[in-house]
């Protein structure tokens, strides 16, 4: 079968390749996938920030249908629709153990949406777990990608009062969030977004920010716009070694925390805030791709134009 596949250590060994069929063994389930997403993280990966395991099919957002069970198996049928996570999704068929990240996907939901239901885990994690939002707390979330515009929602099912940031080349995504319900957005390369927070928190500062965009810049401005002991979520990847003053902590009693990945809890949360139409995915799948059109996509996704770029294996 051909994958999207990191094939050497170097910076840009990745291609779409032939690699061996994986085989069931007694407790897999083997996954026809039907859809995947491309994630910021495939980008680390070709570009060789992000460490992957060569030999390794990329893609971690996907979902299919099972066509083969090992003997062991009693959580899965042949023929179930699942979604699942982790590796493998960019290729036409994944080997997965039944209890590594495989969970069922309700017939009310589409693949396009299933392919969403790891990047919302994430971004669900990254509010409800990792940070406190409290009702009517005042919230900032940096960077309107897909994991800032699904934090944003959440943040909004918690209660609280959301500003979300992006720049210039955010337009088409800031016009997304307020679509989705936040109720202020910064341009932050023509408005000052301290500014703005001050004027949003009538004058008292963020009681939470989450950091989505991976972005150094965004990582200092957020802190200064923090509250006195409010607390900064670290959410998006960064490319290289950040830095932090921690000046900006200790004076304020501020503090950063990191989120990343989810639990299981989450991802059966998640599946039905999805299913009850609570937590949008839908809006957020922008491109529809045959996984021959690779390129185009990682193209798409680097430049980020649109929202989730989808790959359907032939």
């Amino acid at each position: 079968m051909k994958a999207i596949v990191k094939y050497g250590e170097a910076p840009g060994q990745v291609d779409y390749r032939e690699i061996p069929e994986p085989q069931c063994g007694y407790r897999d389930v083997k996954i026809a996938v039907k859809a995947c997403a491309i994630c910021v993280t495939d980008l680390h990966i070709m570009a060789g920030t992000y460490p992957w395991q060569v030999g390794t099919p990329l893609g971690h957002e996907f979902c299919g249908i099972i066509t083969e069970v090992g003997v062991g198996v009693r959580r899965f049928r042949v023929g179930d629709r699942v979604t699942a996570c982790m590796n493998g999704g960019f290729a036409p068929f994944v080997i997965k153990d039944e209890d590594d990240w495989v969970f069922h996907l309700p017939d009310e939901l589409s693949f396009q949406e299933g392919a969403l239901l790891e990047p919302a885990a994430a971004a669900v994690n990254s509010v409800v777990n990792r940070s406190h939002i409290l009702p009517g707390d005042p919230v900032l979330i940096e960077g309107p990608g897909v994991i800032g515009l699904l934090a944003l929602q959440a943040a909004r099912l918690q209660g609280a009062h959301v500003i979300i940031s992006g720049t210039n080349k955010d337009e088409q995504r800031l016009c997304m969030a307020k679509k989705l319900g936040a109720e202020r957005t910064v341009n932050v390369q023509q408005e000052d977004l301290y500014q703005a927070c001050n004027d949003f928190s009538n004058g008292a500062g963020m009681s939470t920010v989450l950091e989505c965009s991976g972005s150094q810049e965004a990582l200092d401005a957020g802190l200064r716009t923090l509250c006195y002991d409010g607390q900064l979520t670290q959410v998006g990847i960064f490319a290289k070694q950040a830095t932090v003053d921690l000046s900006e902590l200790v004076y304020n009693n501020r503090k950063i925390i990191g989120s990343i990945a989810y639990d299981r809890a989450t991802w059966v949360r998640v599946i039905e805030l999805v299913r009850t139409h609570q937590l949008d995915v839908k809006a957020l799948v922008s491109h529809v791709l045959p996984i021959t059109e690779w390129e185009k996509g990682f193209e798409l996704a680097r430049r980020c134009i649109g929202f989730r770029v989808i790959l359907i294996p032939e």
